[in-house]
């Protein structure tokens, strides 16, 4: 579909506009020339069948997928896919959110009840919906409490509660496309005094460039996506180009610590036929379109003009607003920026609320809730149009505004030298024991502080010294604590030490310590296990979930260790509960493929996409259920990876875990003894120590477990701890801290040794039943 342009601009710029047009090609909300009405297209989603992606959508629908059914009294709600959270300030309970038959979700009833006069009156709301849906069997008492008790360490409703209300059944996405440039951080400023939770389409190599800003972007709440890395035209080019533009940009977001909860992307232009569109579901992406162009790309296009064509699109029922922050680093910028509070204004005053996406491409409610962090600036500037031009300098009015570098604000960790400086730095792997390390095996500075028990997050990325050692290896070197007050003072002694260093702020370092403050550690009440030491040691589990499970989750919930389960995606589908309890419990799920498949073999009946199906149906599996991965990270069954495997398996972002120690525990005959004693042989600091749930259908698994809690205290009498690993590969720090919920059981049991001997197995694998 080509863009409209003839009496619509000055004749001098009809050729610019062609190319641009051409180019650019903004193909969803098409202004008609006579009747004012819009020409729209959809995108399918995952799963559906390209040929039906159809031009029709229903005006009332925020995009394609979002179509509210006649029971669900509840539309444009809060999404099943998000979990329960309350602020301000943020404080997620990491329960995901339940829904009733007629629609709605605990937190639809919740926020439906707002403005709450009193913060009583909040706690008091929540406590109620909680106990209908725990009556309705839809939370046990162990949520229902984790709730409740989130409500109450809120400020909703209270005198701190500056938040705005923001419950409506129609709802208005906004998103931005291209960035980041250097005008997001006034996007970034706009969006937060007005409270405006937004979706961002950012481009792969703009993300490498300024990595602090998506990662910022994710940390405020809002929503960021693919837009592809060099931003080309995906009907174009190649099907291997395509995968290999997505899969860079999602790699870029990761090394950026953008989490997602769910592949999405908007293809640029909006270019997408048929067969781009099935590539698109292959590789698992949730497509989402745009149904409101006010062309904010074109430097002639003015803040009232902007404003108009956008009003004009939500009076007509359409509610994707499509703008960019591509080619805001020319002119166009200045006039979306002065535009953009305006908009939100309107929306708002025409009874409208904001909100985001969820895995079906719907808008979906969401709140604004600010990290209080110094928004970042760009470092490294990025031009976009060139791009579109073919290389070199964009033809008039394209002229590119080159902005004087800026250092970024005090963020949770400073981000001032380049990409690959950054990436170096994080991939050092800590088993080798780096000079320039102090802490080897030590916490992450990927994840976020936390403390417990009860685990307490600031949500705050735990920030590094340049001797490698972070804030939460400064805190708990320092364990075990005498008292209560001895932990807390701990925690702002090195707080203080790292604002002082320029990698905090005081807000962050007051939450921080706010944090520790609302924990038991150190107190009577502090039943968790030191574990502090520069000897680590993870533990991994192939092939479950069996039976035996239960029992391994006992043992490691008793010992306080964290586990990697490479869990099979048949056995998950038919157990789902116990990857639910995993993530819930602390312990990392990833992926050992859906058939336990040597994938050696799969490459060479199949081809590289057999592996990949192999791969994507375990991930999709585990995101089905309720329990995504916890990163990109597979151990391929039997460790069978040759070159062309691995090549694959890279491609796709994955760490393929093959180094480990361990013994042959699944052969039935092997005594607890004799694999502890084997695997405790071969111990030292980094080891990642590989057991198994595979033949736990088998007499085998009674070994596994009993030599698993022999091997943990022996490891520890030898001065050894227990952490989980990155999705570098590395073996890094972790605590547990058990939840109150029953570990599950079997209810569906699936036999793992017929995938090896197909039949009935021979003896002495004997199933058990």
């Amino acid at each position: 579909m080509a863009r409209t342009v003839t009496g619509r601009f000055p004749a001098a710029r009809v050729l610019g506009v062609v190319v641009a047009s051409a180019l650019i090609g903004m193909i969803v909300a098409v202004p008609a020339e006579a009747s004012g009405t819009l020409v729209r297209t959809a995108v399918a989603a995952p799963g559906a069948d390209p040929s039906k992606a159809s031009s029709d959508v229903d005006p009332s629908s925020g995009s394609p997928g979002s179509a509210v059914t006649a029971a669900d009294v509840c539309p444009a709600g809060w999404s099943t896919e998000t979990t329960v959270w309350f602020g301000p300030p943020r404080v997620d309970t990491g329960i995901l959110n339940p829904r009733r038959d007629d629609g709605c979700t605990l937190l639809d009833v919740v926020w439906r009840a707002e403005p709450f006069d009193t913060h009583g009156q909040f706690v008091a709301t929540v406590d109620r919906a909680t106990r209908e849906f725990r009556r309705l069997g839809l939370l046990d008492a162990g949520e229902a409490r984790t709730i409740r008790s989130a409500a109450a360490r809120s400020a909703v409703g209270g005198p701190a509660d500056d938040s705005f209300t923001n419950t409506c059944t129609d709802r208005v996405a906004l998103t931005f496309d291209d960035g980041p440039s250097f005008y997001r951080a006034r996007t970034l400023a706009i969006l937060r005094e007005k409270q405006v939770p937004a979706t961002f389409f950012d481009v792969g190599m703009r993300i490498d460039a300024n990595s602090q800003l998506a990662e910022f972007e994710r940390r405020e709440g809002h929503l960021v996506l693919n837009h592809t890395y060099e931003h080309p035209n995906l009907n174009e080019v190649t099907l291997p180009r395509l995968r290999a533009e997505l899969r860079a940009t999602e790699k870029a977001l990761d090394r950026a610590r953008v989490e997602r909860p769910f592949a999405g992307m908007r293809p640029p232009f909006l270019a997408a036929n048929a067969q781009v569109r099935a590539e698109l579901a292959q590789l698992g992406f949730t497509v989402i379109g745009g149904d409101i162009d006010a062309a904010d790309w074109l430097p002639d296009r003015s803040a009232e003009q902007l404003r108009a064509d956008i009003a004009a699109g939500i009076a007509d029922g359409r509610r994707n607003v499509f703008l960019h922050d591509g080619p805001i680093d020319t002119v166009a910028g200045r006039e979306l920026m002065k535009a953009l509070p305006q908009i939100i204004d309107d929306i708002r005053a025409a009874g409208l609320c904001f909100g985001t996406f969820d895995s079906t491409g719907a808008i979906v409610a969401d709140r604004y809730v600010s990290s209080g962090e110094a928004i970042p600036s760009v470092v490294n500037a990025v031009p976009y149009l060139p791009l579109m031009f073919g290389g070199g300098l964009p033809p008039e009015p394209y002229k590119i505004i080159t902005p004087t570098p800026i250092a970024p604000g005090p963020i949770s960790r400073a981000t001032t030298t380049a990409t690959t400086a950054t990436t170096a730095t994080r991939s050092m792997s800590s088993a080798a024991g780096a000079a320039s390390n102090g802490c080897p095996n030590g916490w992450s500075s990927e994840g976020t502080v936390w403390f417990g028990p009860p685990r307490v997050d600031t949500g705050i990325t735990n920030p590094e010294g340049p001797d490698g050692c972070t804030l939460l290896d400064r805190v708990w070197e320092r364990e075990p604590f005498a008292t209560h007050g001895a932990f807390v003072s701990a925690v702002r002694a090195a707080a203080d030490e790292f604002v002082a260093a320029g990698l905090l702020s005081r807000p962050e370092q007051a939450r921080i310590v706010s944090a520790a403050a609302r924990t038991h550690v150190g107190g009577p009440r502090d039943t968790s296990v030191p574990n502090s030491c520069d000897r680590r040691l993870a533990i991994q589990f192939d092939d479950g979930p069996s039976h035996y499970r239960t029992e391994t989750l006992r043992i490691l919930r008793e010992k306080q260790v964290t586990g990697v389960f490479m869990d099979t995606g048949t056995r998950v589908k038919a157990n789902p509960q116990f990857a639910r309890f995993q993530l819930a419990e602390g312990h990392k799920l990833l992926n050992h493929t859906y058939s336990h498949a040597n994938l050696n073999e799969v490459l060479a009946s199949e081809g590289p996409d057999g592996v990949r199906r192999e791969i994507t149906a375990a991930e999709a599996t585990f995101a089905a259920v309720g329990a995504p991965i916890s990163f990109k990270g597979i151990r391929p069954p039997f460790g069978a990876a040759n070159a062309q495997v691995r090549q694959i398996v890279a491609d796709m972002g994955y760490t393929a875990y093959m180094t480990r120690i361990g013994t042959d525990d699944w052969v039935p005959d092997r005594t607890p003894q004799e694999i502890s004693d084997a695997i405790v042989e071969q111990l030292h600091p980094g080891a990642i120590i590989s057991l198994h749930d595979g033949p736990y259908d088998t007499p085998a698994g009674r070994g596994t477990n009993g030599g698993l809690a022999l091997l943990i205290d022996a490891a520890r009498e030898r001065g050894y701890c227990f952490g989980t690993v990155d999705h570098h590969g590395d073996v890094v720090a972790d605590r547990l801290i058990p939840t109150d919920q029953p570990i599950p059981v079997v209810e569906n049991p699936v036999p793992y040794a017929p995938l090896i001997f197909p039949g009935e197995p021979p003896h002495p694998y004997v199933i058990l039943d």
